[in-house]
């Protein structure tokens, strides 16, 4: 870790990259940097944008400081399609998790590491709850509109909420399912357009808008929270 004045940042080399470039995630700091670069010409760049980065980590850290560390124990709040979710853990003969109304109900073995398991088993519950909801989605989704993916999958990325891929498969992190289910689906509208346009072009934007009018409401609500949502430390978000 280095520091420029009051900023501490982390340096990320690549023989690639040409040019210096700040990333500003989970209240961290980032440079992406040349690999022979030196770190004065660095520390200069930092000091330059002092601004603007002090202005995103303060942010990002506010939001962070609103929220309770996730430990997967008992009392805490999930979420489920953005409504809350009051975690109960107990001892039982097996592994289970069943959602009652607004409570989730995680069970863990004796034999079972009982700071680990929990997660475990709610995180696969998500991913099985998510798939299915992405079934139901894509069963209703009219075939008219020609978007039609070859396949859909749910796993956990730490940056991105989906990701469509060059063999027209669509793949999410189950976290996207702790968002409102209005954001939800223009994620997934989002990537289904990928399908006809693999980039994000004017054409593609204008084709989000055309199956997803609030788009842009929903862009807005993912990079509020994402910093949030997207961390494995909290998984939650303000309602502020």
């Amino acid at each position: 870790m280095k520091k420029s004045m009051s900023l501490i940042y982390q340096i990320n080399r690549s023989k690639k990259r040409r040019n210096l470039a700040l990333k500003v995630a989970q209240g961290k700091l980032e440079v992406q940097a040349p690999w022979h670069m030196s770190e004065a010409t660095i520390a200069d760049f930092v000091q330059q944008k002092h601004e603007w980065i002090s202005k995103h980590l303060n942010r990002q850290q506010k939001r962070l400081a609103s929220l309770t560390p996730r430990e997967w124990q008992s009392g805490e709040r999930l979420r489920w399609l953005g409504q809350p979710l009051k975690l109960k853990v107990a001892v039982a003969t097996r592994k289970t998790a069943q959602r009652y109304g607004s409570e989730l109900f995680v069970t863990t073995t004796a034999r079972s590491n009982r700071d680990h398991e929990p997660k475990r088993t709610i995180i696969d519950w998500y991913k099985t709850e998510a798939r299915a909801w992405l079934d139901a989605f894509f069963d209703s989704w009219p075939q008219t509109h020609e978007l039609t993916p070859a396949g859909w999958s749910v796993g956990d990325f730490t940056s991105k909420w989906g990701h469509c891929t060059r063999k027209r498969e669509l793949r999410f992190t189950w976290k996207l399912w702790l968002a409102p289910e209005w954001v939800v689906r223009n994620v997934v509208i989002h990537e289904l357009c990928h399908l006809r346009e693999f980039n994000h072009s004017k054409a593609f934007w204008q084709l989000v808008a055309t199956h997803s009018p609030d788009y842009e409401e929903a862009e807005q609500w993912l990079r509020q929270h994402g910093v949030t949502v997207l961390n494995n430390q909290y998984l939650d978000y303000s309602d502020d």
